[in-house]
């Protein structure tokens, strides 16, 4: 295929660190903190299942910033590239190499690491307001949550027939679910393309699979998981920028097999329904991840324009606003042309029943948030302005969306915050600090000492 001087002179341009050859009859046993790994000489195409598992254990043992060169005979480069990036790398490089094909790739980090949820553990010494998320919106919305909750447990909804109730006949709660979400957005959702699940997170697992392994379009700051879950199983992600330019215009760039939109977006700007209905008939799929969306009221939802949109999947869950993340409760509403592939996808009986019965029971009391925006519209402004004041580049976002952003490109505005004692949301990618607003006096009180003149 080629000569070892040829193989080590691309080493030596591509490569760093400590060098390490692994054969494809198993890793090498000193593979731990490799800078450079190197698979040549490999077998013809086959066994492609053991040749994913020895790409795993090497990147699982190597250096997390190391290197992956494959040199491998009778493959084409996009063959080789997609083996590679289904265990889980990003591939940099290929080109021909005689009769085969030679490639660069570096190890991405796999789940749970490579999940939004994991970076939430990590300890900030020093903090004494985490504006990450908002503890004191209950006190703004009506019913409360506390309220709800107490309303279904004297009503019987969690005894003891509930915790053994497996209800095979309605796998995704769809049938006991669509007369609620339908009262809820005041638009027909029929039972065949309503799906509960154990959360968002569990349902954009589920809905990786809409990628097919092609490309996957979403905006910089989207929520990484189901793209890192997508590339893993040979997708691969081209990132348009936010604000984005029109996504008609950015899917006929990249002519993606999935677009991912997060409603609103990190910046708290939504996306216009019609815009989203256009898009929905431009892509094969759409998903329209709203775990932020209950802040825009029922009227803000693509759920109410599902019915006429093209390849659509709109997720919403209880975690934003309702605060009921330990719930574990989620739901998906699909459009006509996207409902089989949707329910061939989707885990069925992964929400508890005392799940469902508590989320049903959230919806069935109507826009419970209309204090906590009108509280929003009441403080976001002077917040916004007294973080303008100390010199900082914030990014309102929509009026009713308790969050701002702050550019920073350097991170030098995250670290000044900090010092101060106040904890914002960092992105997977650099750049941007999200702050949410402080809505209780005592929060409130507590940011402006910490911020100080």
């Amino acid at each position: 295929m080629s000569t070892d001087d040829d193989l080590g002179a691309f080493v030596a341009r591509h490569g760093s660190g400590r060098v390490v050859r692994a054969g494809p009859g198993g890793t090498a046993p000193d593979l731990a903190g490799a800078g450079t790994v190197v698979c040549a000489d490999w077998p013809p195409p086959g066994r492609e299942a053991a040749h994913r598992r020895l790409l795993g254990d090497i990147r699982r043992a190597m250096s997390p910033t190391g290197v992956l060169i494959v040199e491998q005979r009778l493959r084409c480069p996009a063959d080789l590239a997609a083996l590679v990036r289904c265990a889980g790398y990003a591939v940099e490089h290929t080109e021909p190499a005689g009769e085969g094909v030679r490639l660069v790739a570096r190890p991405l980090p796999a789940p749970p690491e490579a999940l939004a949820v994991t970076a939430w553990g990590e300890e900030m010494p020093g903090i004494r307001l985490d504006l990450r998320y908002a503890d004191d919106e209950a006190e703004w919305m009506d019913p409360s949550p506390a309220e709800v909750w107490a309303d279904l447990a004297s009503d019987g909804a969690f005894d003891a027939d509930a915790a053994g109730h497996y209800p095979v006949d309605d796998p995704f709660g769809s049938r006991r679910g669509a007369p609620v979400v339908s009262r809820f957005f005041g638009r027909t959702v029929p039972a065949e393309r309503l799906f509960f699940g154990a959360g968002v997170s569990g349902l954009l697992r589920d809905l990786a699979d809409l990628a097919e392994g092609g490309v996957v379009l979403t905006p910089a700051y989207a929520h990484p998981d189901l793209p890192a879950l997508a590339v893993r199983r040979g997708a691969t992600v081209h990132v348009m920028s936010e604000p984005a330019a029109p996504l008609l215009g950015e899917i006929a760039r990249t002519r993606p097999d999935l677009l991912l939109l997060d409603q609103p977006g990190f910046s708290g700007r939504p996306y216009a329904l019609d815009e989203i209905v256009a898009a929905s008939h431009a892509v094969p799929a759409l998903v329209v991840d709203e775990s932020a969306a209950p802040y825009l009221g029922p009227g803000g939802s693509a759920v109410t324009v599902a019915a006429g949109a093209g390849n659509l999947v709109v997720l919403r869950g209880f975690t934003k606003a309702y605060s009921w993340g330990g719930l574990r409760a989620g739901f998906a509403v699909a459009s006509p042309g996207l409902e089989a592939r949707v329910r061939e996808l989707m885990t069925p009986l992964q929400i508890s029943e005392l799940a469902l019965r508590a989320a049903l029971g959230m919806l069935a009391a109507g826009d419970v948030l209309k204090g906590l925006r009108a509280r929003i519209r009441a403080v976001k402004p002077p917040f916004t302005r007294r973080l303008a004041e100390a010199g900082l580049t914030v990014v309102p976002g929509h009026e009713d969306v308790p969050w701002v952003v702050i550019h920073d490109g350097d991170g030098s505005q995250g670290r000044l915050l900090a010092d101060r004692g106040i904890r914002g949301l960092t992105p997977s990618r650099p750049g941007q600090l999200r702050l949410t607003v402080p809505l209780s006096g005592r929060r409130i009180a507590l940011f402006h000492e910490l911020l100080g003149p």
